[in-house]
């Protein structure tokens, strides 16, 4: 096991790492960040909120191994992100090991004063030996009738966008920065993060003051690969991120929002 791996472990092991701290988001980072995500400098608005409660942002020591792959994420908001200094919080909320391999649940909070602003909950699937503890919440996967997907937007993410947010977000991990590690995974090429989905999706169903949204990642998704962003015409909270190629769903997002009030921006 690497040293990366048995760091990754410790911090997972029961009963888990739990950190607090003030978080202040300034600097040439912050306005990187607010340029990719079309917002103005200084201003990230509701849609930064994945990207800033990463684990990994609240603190370095949630990294996860080399063999880390997503299953799941969630997001709720209920005010933008601040200009001024907020607290930060994150804790393993549960282990389910199974066969050599475990899933784990990272939950992390952003509150200003006695306000709670935005919560988000990932879920991670990684090889190693690890004993369970907590309770396994994982929401089920929603179904969705193929035939009443509608597409909204066609994409593709070629590996230099998929590099650029690894350096942006400082989630590096070589499935989706090596080539030759993805080879010998199986895989054609480096895969798409898919907290990089996530945040597509989010910015293609539009997010309002405040809401929630979530995602179930089904496939691996490789670099270069043509996508398609459909809505389900029967339940429009519903959306398909789908392989144009094969048909395939990639993952599968339930998105829910207030909309701006009239003569709001």
């Amino acid at each position: 096991m690497t040293t990366r791996g048995a760091m990754t472990l410790e911090t997972l092991r029961a009963p888990g790492l739990a950190v607090e701290r003030s978080l202040e988001l300034s600097g040439q980072w912050f306005n990187e960040l607010c340029l990719w995500l079309q917002s103005p400098i200084g201003e990230l608005g509701n849609i930064g909120w994945p990207m800033v409660l990463i684990p990994e942002i609240v603190d370095s020591r949630y990294r996860l191994g080399d063999t880390a792959l997503q299953v799941y994420q969630r997001v709720e908001w209920s005010g933008a992100v601040p200009r001024r200094e907020f607290a930060a919080a994150a804790h393993v909320e549960w282990v389910s090991s199974r066969g050599g391999e475990f899933e784990t649940g990272i939950a992390t909070r952003a509150r200003l004063g006695d306000e709670d602003l935005a919560r988000s909950l990932l879920v991670a699937r990684m090889a190693g030996p690890l004993e369970s503890y907590g309770r396994r919440d994982l929401p089920a996967r929603p179904e969705i009738d193929v035939a009443s997907l509608s597409r909204r937007r066609t994409l593709v993410v070629d590996e230099a966008s998929i590099r650029h947010f690894a350096s942006l977000a400082g989630t590096r991990y070589p499935v989706h920065e090596d080539e030759r590690y993805a080879w010998a995974q199986g895989y054609p090429t480096i895969l798409v993060q898919g907290l990089l989905l996530f945040i597509i999706q989010l910015h293609y169903a539009g997010v309002g003051p405040t809401g929630r949204g979530e995602m179930w990642f089904r496939r691996a998704v490789p670099a270069g690969s043509l996508l398609e962003s459909c809505q389900s015409t029967t339940e429009p909270t519903l959306w398909a991120m789908r392989l144009v190629g094969g048909g395939d769903i990639a993952a599968i997002a339930r998105i829910a929002s207030s909309r701006p009030a009239s003569g709001e921006g």
